[in-house]
């Protein structure tokens, strides 16, 4: 038996997300069958993250096992010969059986990208949040400081009603950049809620407008209520970067 692991880069815009979903075109959806096709058996594919629809990843991981014994680079290059342009494999190592991509990840990487100027481009259509607004760098970096460390993110996250999920999370840095006209904020933690970023990142927009003052974002993580930040950065800027392990920083 062979444990093989997948570095993938995708562009979210024509999925529903990673996860599979019966009669829906979704990233696993689509790598799992064409992996079916080169292998010609049935595969069980864990991602490290299951990012939601419109969501682009740079570094996914995702793992799948196997006894046939193709090479990996012809895997790769099957993979890539078959998979839709939007969705390319990076990458493929064979790893020990145990490793697992969601449950061996110590980290990951997030970053979310605002195509800050008056005009939009179209070259960054569906690739960043477009904002016409001046943002107040100072104000977000000071607000920044009360996402950061061990915290019940339940004002930042979408309640899944399917099951009950432990809201209490870390936020190790949080990282705000500024690189022409494009605004790019950074997140590192090993596990995220749902939505938990896209919301930060509109929380912190919304200072970074004079909405919300630095210190409210203190007073709406305590109330741990989602009423509380009605804001949601729409999914077209959000990347997953990078998944760690054994090298997370923190």
């Amino acid at each position: 038996m062979r444990n093989v692991k997948l570095t993938i880069e995708y562009l979210g815009t024509n999925y529903y997300g990673w996860q599979i979903l019966p009669g829906k075109p979704t990233v696993a959806g689509k790598i799992t069958e064409v992996v079916e096709k080169i292998l010609n058996h049935p595969v069980k594919l864990t991602g490290a993250s299951r990012t939601d629809a419109g969501v682009h990843a740079l570094g996914q991981v995702a793992n799948f096992k196997t006894e046939k014994d193709i090479p990996l680079y012809k895997i790769q290059l099957a993979l890539n010969g078959l998979l839709p342009p939007d969705i390319k494999i990076v990458n493929v190592e064979e790893v020990p059986l145990d490793f697992d991509a969601r449950r061996s990840a110590q980290g990951k990487r997030y970053r979310y990208r605002v195509f800050n100027r008056k005009v939009p481009s179209p070259f960054e259509y569906k690739r960043a949040w477009f904002l016409p607004y001046e943002l107040d760098f100072d104000a977000m970096e000071e607000a920044k400081k009360y996402l950061i460390g061990t915290y019940d993110f339940t004002s930042f996250s979408k309640a899944d009603k399917r099951k009950q999920v432990n809201p209490v999370r870390t936020v190790n840095a949080i990282e705000i950049l500024k690189k022409g006209d494009v605004v790019e904020f950074v997140f590192f933690g090993k596990s995220f809620l749902r939505h938990m970023v896209r919301v930060m990142t509109a929380v912190l927009v919304e200072v970074g407008k004079g909405r919300l003052r630095p210190e409210d974002v203190e007073f709406i993580r305590e109330k741990r209520d989602r009423t509380f930040a009605p804001f949601l950065a729409p999914p077209d800027g959000l990347y997953l970067e990078k998944v760690y392990y054994g090298d997370y920083p923190y």
